[in-house]
């Protein structure tokens, strides 16, 4: 009985290489996840900053454009509502 209760114990079940296989196996993909999870954290960070950033501009140009300048510039109204540089027709 010894002999016997040696030899089980020497060699692995079945069951306990069909395990240990599984759980490596389980192993292997919840690294892929991981890896994968953190491909995707990157991803959304630097869609992120590209979002701020892009937003960023669009203020700045929007601050600029209110500060600058207009290149039109409307007609100016004189003294009785005539327009600058108007030619009045005068009769002596």
């Amino acid at each position: 009985m010894v002999a016997i209760s040696a030899t089980n114990s020497a060699t692995p079940s079945l069951q306990s290489v069909l395990g240990g296989a599984r759980v490596a196996q389980a192993r292997r993909e919840a690294d892929q996840a991981q890896a994968h999870a953190q491909n995707l954290r990157q991803q959304a960070d630097q869609a992120e900053n590209e979002a701020r950033q892009s937003q960023g501009r669009w203020r700045d140009l929007r601050q600029r454009s209110q500060q600058a300048e207009p290149t039109y510039q409307p007609r100016r109204q004189g003294p009785q509502g005539y327009s600058a540089g108007q030619i009045i027709n005068v009769s002596v």
